[in-house]
């Protein structure tokens, strides 16, 4: 009685080999199929991940264009103010003696006496161009933060605040020195002109205290950013002014309860 049952199970091993026999031989004789099968399947893998570097790679250059965008349009404001500012305080003799210039050289003068006149109407020329389109520099001005510096303050200190809200007061606190330093490079003389002679008077006391025995330095204060942009230092900002300092663009020096922000020489 256990023959059959025995011959029974060697004859089912024998089949469960011969299966496996015949799979093993399907695989050898299909096997350059299968390599090939892998080496397409290789080459669309090695494709995919070129296609990924390709595709970080313009991402980083998009980055980078965006924010040579981003410090494009800063200037741009940047320029947009100062033209604004150009616009409402150049003085009016500045443009009466351009166009008496103007029309100086309109008129036509005797050969002989040309060159004289001609040297005699360049010097004012350049002068009124100077000031009119190249502005010069009246002040120290706060540089941009840039993208690594700003990486490197530490998030107790920035708190959720973007390089774009740093810049963006800097750009304003850059405004503010240009305004009060064309000011006082105009001199007594003319902030009496304007009725502004007690405003001239207060600042020149202001840089006797902070200046005396020290070198000269360009400060603003929290009345003068007021007095200027019609707002005032809010928490956020004071928060942002304590980056400025962080990042060694300002520093404080107190008279008495008075606070003068200093602008860092870098």
């Amino acid at each position: 009685m256990t023959t059959p049952n025995s011959l029974e199970e060697i004859l089912e091993k024998q089949s469960e080999n011969l299966r496996l026999l015949e799979t093993a031989t399907i695989c050898i004789k299909s096997k350059r199929t299968m390599k090939e099968e892998f080496l397409k399947m290789r080459s669309v893998l090695s494709q995919m991940f070129n296609g990924i570097e390709s595709m970080r790679q313009w991402l980083d250059e998009a980055r980078e264009q965006n924010n040579q965008c981003r410090e494009l349009l800063s200037l741009f404001e940047t320029l947009d103010e100062r033209i604004t500012y150009m616009e409402k305080n150049i003085p009016l003799e500045l443009i009466r003696d351009y166009n008496n210039v103007e029309i100086n050289n309109a008129v036509p003068s005797p050969i002989d006496s040309k060159i004289e006149t001609v040297t005699q109407s360049v010097t004012p020329m350049v002068d009124c161009k100077k000031v009119l389109f190249n502005e010069p520099e009246v002040c120290c001005t706060i540089s941009l933060i840039n993208e690594d510096e700003f990486i490197k303050i530490p998030k107790y200190i920035i708190g959720r605040q973007s390089l774009e809200n740093v810049n963006n007061l800097i750009n304003t606190i850059n405004q503010v020195l240009k305004t009060k330093y064309t000011f006082l490079s105009l001199g007594k003389a003319n902030a009496r002109k304007q009725g502004n002679l007690s405003l001239y008077l207060h600042y020149r006391k202001q840089e006797m205290d902070i200046c005396n025995d020290h070198e000269y330095v360009y400060f603003f204060t929290a009345e003068d950013y007021e007095k200027q942009t019609k707002s005032k230092l809010t928490k956020i900002k004071l928060n942002l002014m304590t980056v400025l300092r962080h990042c060694k663009r300002l520093r404080e020096y107190r008279v008495k309860n008075d606070i003068r922000y200093v602008i860092c020489n870098k």
